[in-house]
């Protein structure tokens, strides 16, 4: 989807440019200007500009998926010991 028609640039030309500055390890925080200066372009209007944060700060679609399910199976249950429930004490007593 185009997201800043002065540049022409696509959200997943602004998600890749931002996810390259993340895996940088001297790289800094993407901001709207960063990413367009990895890009090789400056912002000219800034009316992009939310939906380029927006962007930038988002996951791509496929890889959120893949950290939502590698979360889902590293995650440990912790079992919940309910003996001192207040509400059982409450309902018991009556």
């Amino acid at each position: 989807m185009l997201v800043c028609s002065c540049n022409v640039l696509t959200d997943d030309q602004l998600r890749k440019a931002a996810e390259e500055m993340r895996q940088d390890p001297n790289g800094k925080m993407p901001t709207p200007g960063s990413v367009f200066r990895h890009l090789g372009c400056r912002p000219r209007c800034g009316g992009c500009f939310p939906n380029v944060i927006k962007v930038i700060h988002e996951e791509a679609p496929a890889s959120s998926e893949r950290s939502v399910s590698a979360a889902k199976t590293s995650s440990t249950a912790v079992p919940t010991d309910t003996s001192n429930d207040k509400t059982k004490e409450l309902t018991h007593e009556g």
